[in-house]
């Protein structure tokens, strides 16, 4: 197979450019300036193709974060509509129960005090000795 040539003549834009062509020809060991050009251009073709592979990578990954945004904002939304609406029941049902008679309030504030030092989501050891850490009285 033999290949098409088109022979051309190169005409550099400076002395200095030439040299410079001329001194990376021995370098790298080209045989000749023409097979250095033309690996030149090569190379240059291939960059253009990595360069719009890069481009549309690039647009993919924006493409990506806009897409999380937009997931992450109606998460965002879904949640805030959960505790909207947890507030809402739970106002309903604070406000339809009644409250004890005067008698017994106190008694139900002990209770209620004493359910708390045992929970251990508040502060509370979670066992038998919670009331006696909380009266005072030493565990035995």
């Amino acid at each position: 197979m033999s290949k098409n040539s088109f022979p051309r003549t190169f005409r550099y834009p400076s002395a200095d450019l030439r040299d410079k062509v001329r001194a990376a020809v021995k370098e790298r060991g080209f045989r000749t300036e023409q097979a250095f050009l033309i690996a030149a251009c090569e190379h240059e073709l291939q960059r253009g193709d990595n360069t719009e592979a890069m481009d549309g990578l690039e647009a993919r990954i924006v493409a990506t974060l806009a897409n999380v945004a937009r997931e992450v904002q109606a998460l965002f939304t879904l949640v805030h509509t959960q505790v909207a609406l947890t507030n809402s029941l739970l106002q309903y049902v604070l406000t339809c129960i009644a409250e004890p008679p005067e008698e017994v309030l106190p008694a139900a504030r002990a209770r209620g005090e004493a359910s708390l030092c045992k929970d251990p989501a508040f502060g509370g050891s979670g066992g038998r000795n919670a009331e006696q850490n909380h009266s005072g009285a030493s565990p035995r």
